[in-house]
């Protein structure tokens, strides 16, 4: 027997406390949805918890064409949507400090994204 119970409670212990955090998380997802993550390139000056750190990739071949800008924008949008997604998973609310680079390589255009997920706290006066 171990100091604090046996091999067996310390297994319900730890199944308890998963499914505990499991429901926690849960509940703070309750009727959010990824579009109401709130984004910002920058520092927020509000009341916030840093949660983790989130990143998206793309690789995609590169197309000439007039309409290059609305295909590298497009591109960003599905990573910023992906990076509000996985902000949501991670139980946040906003997404601070996001930055977004693109690289061309010979027939390619990959394209990074990421940011800190917080969950910013709101406070009544």
């Amino acid at each position: 027997m171990a100091i604090f119970g046996s091999n067996e409670e310390k297994e319900v212990r730890d199944r308890d406390r998963e499914e505990y955090l499991a429901e926690k998380n849960n509940q703070k997802r309750i009727g959010q949805k990824w579009e109401d993550v709130q984004v910002s390139t920058g520092p927020i000056n509000v009341n916030h918890d840093v949660l983790t750190v989130v990143f998206a990739k793309s690789v995609r071949p590169k197309i000439e064409s007039k309409d290059e800008t609305v295909l590298s924008t497009k591109g960003f949008e599905n990573l910023l949507q992906e990076l509000q997604k996985k902000a949501l998973d991670a139980g946040g609310n906003g997404l601070i400090h996001c930055q977004f680079t693109e690289q061309f390589v010979e027939n390619r255009v990959y394209q990074l994204a990421y940011g800190t997920v917080v969950n910013i706290k709101i406070t009544r006066f």
